[in-house]
């Protein structure tokens, strides 16, 4: 907290006023993780075709990245510890809001396979390999540039929809 509070020019004490315990500072940012990413998918026109839709999702969740890096950095550094760094309720908001999140990107791709845009998939298994592959995109350093967020989500959607192999 020392440190903290020396980097935002703030003794500790004022920062203990602010955020009462470690917990809530930890539970602060990844308030601020959701909030962001929850304006960005409220961008998300309604009624699109699955395919656009998951494209555009995914480019709301590379927004955020690009937007708040350092707060995207913390949240998935201090993830395999949730549990143990936040208060009960604390972690169960934020299990919920993670179960919200995947639940939306798992009925996009539900409808997507229903409606043969996609091929007969897992939707749980590709969800996840979809979220293994953003979540470490802060560390590209996304220069806080939608147009950055934009170029690496195409990429990501081209692999995903046109494969890697050559066409023959």
């Amino acid at each position: 907290m020392s440190d903290i509070g020396e980097h935002v020019g703030l003794n500790k004490g004022t920062l203990y006023y602010y955020f009462p315990s470690k917990s809530d500072m930890l539970y602060a940012i990844y308030q601020e993780a959701y909030d962001r990413l929850d304006e960005n998918i409220a961008d998300v026109p309604e009624g699109l075709a699955p395919e656009e839709e998951l494209v555009a999702f995914l480019k709301a969740i590379m927004r955020t990245v690009g937007a708040i890096p350092d707060v995207i950095a913390v949240y998935f550094q201090e993830h395999p510890w949730l549990e143990t760094a936040l208060t009960e309720e604390q972690a169960r908001i934020i299990r919920a809001k993670e179960a919200e999140f995947t639940d939306r990107l798992r009925a996009i791709i539900k409808r997507g396979v229903r409606g043969n845009a996609f091929r007969r998939v897992n939707d749980q298994l590709l969800a996840v390999q979809l979220m293994g592959m953003v979540s470490s995109l802060h560390r590209w350093h996304l220069a806080e540039s939608e147009a950055s967020a934009e170029l690496v989500t195409d990429t990501i959607i081209s692999y995903l929809y046109e494969g890697i192999l050559p066409l023959r």
